[in-house]
């Protein structure tokens, strides 16, 4: 009985029914955002798709026609809400009968304490896009909102510690990193029983995974302020004995399919250990209570930046307020820039004018500025503030040994932030900034800003709960990176040879194979394709092309081949190839036609039963059916689930020419009523099969 359902689709075939299904969402999933992405395949002999959604309360909340096999909506949906998804194909052909296909889903809550402050001071200055942010405190959250601070997205899936340009998210996911998409799925994860800072991972230009890691070695305490504390619990603390756990945090490179570490940067082999923070206080953190317990934090990485044009590792080492240069992979030291020697923080920096300190989030732009949040918790000892001040940092390393500072933005008193802190350089040249907010001595909260270059604050979002941690935050434009579509040209359904199939037409007027990607996605993506035939009609093409947010590239593939050749298979793969997860892999027949492609090549199929999407879908308690004959037909309806069980013997027997409906009550073949669900009605008139879905809702 299972087998009705498919039997049923191959029908759809033979006798030229046009149905296009939806692939994404899946039936009956819940979703955690409310910008909503509908993808289909293309059918044959298509040019227009209706979709037509409606809600729980019955209200249309879209009604499109569109050629593209793909409708993204950021408008109409809403948090906690149940929705029905029915697409229909429109035929070029008038031979060819449209079948629906239906779906539900549902989006689920917003989380209501990630709600933020918002003030819009200057529209028309101000990056489209979402807000991107990690909130890990109170509630471990990840959250994007848009312009106006409607939530858009939430997940409690992964930790996100990094987002790029491609619209990959990296982050921790139980005590393992990894990268995960935004449909909260694991993509890659470090190999299991690795020690991991949490502070970043990320996917390089060769394809491996870049992440940070501990490293414990036995060191001495140095003498200080802190030394006759430590001797009280029993140390030596003569500054030489190695006698205490110093924690350093290395930069590891995993191989992307085996997991195998082939690559690490160690501080305890680059470092010296005479640079240690005496002004902070990492040394009293272990006696006073730290996360680590009885071990000094050294270096504390918590950002790096690979450059694969120069083959450099850029490393910020937080503890050290020191950012380090790297060749990659042989570890010569190009430079080291930090405080001067007078701080103990190292004896040999560059830029010692600089006098940033406690820095996160560097990165290097495309012009080979270097831009990073500086913290400046030691800002009132560097720079003689008057309080502790954050910066923005954009500066210009010269011949690797002197600095000039490009841009510099300088935080209000109320958002200084001692930690945590992130910096993006956006497309319209604003700065999109995140700070803590801990403030000198009152404080603020959490609080996202963008800048423009003239340091003029055009946009501003504040968390609403005080005290609340976020670790960084990105302008993004879309939750959809992966979304392409595969258009191609004159996919028909023909009749040959008396028989009637779907395929790629080739006539003396067309003799090429034409397909064209579009970039759905709002991100500038390569994309990787190949194509290849069964017999080797056509030369193997393998390529990768960048299409532009919104853009489209065709590629042509000659058919000279195929002549003397009825037909041949086809395979087509595309791949975002970023995000190959959402790869689409494509079979088609091509049939070469002699002559030109015309009416007279289409299926003469039959056309004695017309029917139609039963209404109104979903239904309670009863729905109509309604369908036209040609000519006098047994008929015979019947109501199945989706297992292909048989619920209720609708009709069978003869009937007339014209128009008929029927209605079902959501009842069984017993007289009971049927749960909510989905449901499938089939019509049998002649040897014509129409099968389509329908929702009960109770």
């Amino acid at each position: 009985m299972k087998n009705i359902i498919w039997n049923v689709l191959l029908s759809f075939t033979i006798f030229g029914w046009i149905k296009a299904e939806i692939i994404f969402p899946e039936h009956g999933m819940t979703l955690n955002y409310t910008h909503i992405m509908l993808r289909w395949a293309q059918e044959p002999d298509c040019n227009l798709y209706n979709l037509v959604v409606i809600n729980s309360s019955n209200d249309t909340v879209i009604d499109i026609h569109t050629d593209q096999t793909i409708y993204i909506d950021q408008t109409n949906f809403n948090w906690d809400q149940d929705y029905v998804a029915t697409l229909t194909p429109i035929s070029d052909s008038e031979n060819n009968a449209q079948i629906s296909d239906t779906i539900s889903f549902s989006i689920g809550p917003a989380y209501t304490f990630a709600d933020l402050n918002i003030e819009i001071i200057n529209t028309e200055d101000t990056q489209n896009g979402l807000a991107l942010f990690s909130q890990v405190s109170p509630n471990f959250r990840m959250v994007a909102i848009d312009r106006l601070g409607n939530q858009v997205w939430n997940s409690e899936f992964a930790y996100i510690n990094h987002w790029n340009k491609h619209g990959q998210l990296f982050g921790m996911k139980d005590g393992r990193g990894v990268e995960v998409n935004f449909y909260d799925e694991i993509l890659w994860m470090t190999p299991a029983g690795t020690e991991i800072d949490a502070h970043e991972i990320k996917q390089i230009p060769n394809g491996n995974y870049m992440g940070i890691t501990t490293e414990y070695q036995l060191g001495p305490i140095p003498i200080g302020s802190w030394t006759e504390s430590y001797q009280n619990l029993g140390y030596i603390a003569d500054g030489q004995t190695n006698e205490f756990t110093w924690r350093g945090t290395k930069i590891i490179e995993w191989e992307n399919q085996s997991q195998e570490e082939i690559w690490n940067w160690d501080p305890f082999e680059h470092f010296s250990m005479n640079d240690y923070d005496s002004l902070e206080g990492r040394w009293w953190s272990p006696i006073n209570g730290s996360s680590y317990g009885m071990i000094f934090d050294w270096n504390h990485v918590n950002a790096f930046h690979f450059d694969e044009e120069e083959s450099m590792v850029y490393i910020s080492s937080r503890n050290l307020s020191r950012i380090t240069k790297v060749s990659y992979p042989d570890y010569n030291l190009v430079w080291n820039m930090g405080p001067p020697s007078d701080f103990g923080y190292g004896d040999d920096n560059i830029c010692t004018d600089l006098l940033f300190s406690c820095q996160h989030h560097i990165q290097l732009l495309e012009d080979g500025d270097l831009l990073f949040f500086d913290n400046g918790k030691l800002s009132e000892i560097f720079l003689n503030d008057q309080y502790p001040t954050s910066r923005i940092r954009r500066i210009r390393v010269e011949d690797d040994a002197y600095c000039e500072t490009i841009w510099e933005y300088e935080l209000p008193q109320e958002l200084y932030g001692h930690s945590w802190g992130s910096v993006q350089l956006l497309d319209n040249g604003n700065y999109f900034i995140y700070t803590h907010g801990s403030g000198y001595q009152d404080g603020s909260i959490c609080t996202l800003l963008e800048v423009s270059p003239e340091k003029e604050i055009v946009w501003r979002a504040s968390h609403t709960i005080p005290l609340s941690v976020w670790y960084r935050g990105y302008k993004i434009p879309s939750i959809h990176p992966d979304a392409f579509t595969v258009h191609v040209d004159r996919f028909k359904t023909v009749l040959i040879d008396s028989s009637i199939s779907e395929g790629i037409i080739v006539d003396e007027n067309n003799q090429n194979i034409i397909f064209t990607i579009y970039n759905h996605s709002g991100y500038s993506q390569p994309y990787l394709y190949s194509f290849n035939s069964e017999n080797e009609s056509f030369m193997l093409s393998l390529d990768t092309v960048n299409i532009e947010s919104g853009g489209s590239h065709s590629i042509i593939i000659g058919t000279d081949e195929l002549q003397g050749i009825n037909s041949t298979e086809i395979e087509l793969s595309v791949k975002p190839l970023y995000h190959q997860w959402s790869s689409l892999d494509l079979a088609f027949d091509v049939f070469h036609i002699s002559g030109i492609l015309s009416n007279s090549h289409r299926s003469s199929i039959p056309t004695s039963l017309r029917a139609f999407q039963n209404y109104p879908n979903p239904f309670n308690p009863i729905t109509t059916i309604k369908y036209d004959l040609v000519k006098d037909l047994q008929v015979c309806i019947t109501i199945y689930d989706l297992l292909g069980n048989i619920i209720k013997n609708l009709f069978e027997g003869n009937q007339l020419s014209g128009s008929k409906s029927i209605q079902w009550d959501g009842t069984n073949n017993n007289g009971y009523s049927v749960s909510s669900g989905m449901y499938v009605y089939r019509i049998e008139a002649g040897n014509i099969i129409h099968t389509a879905k329908m929702i009960l809702i109770k």
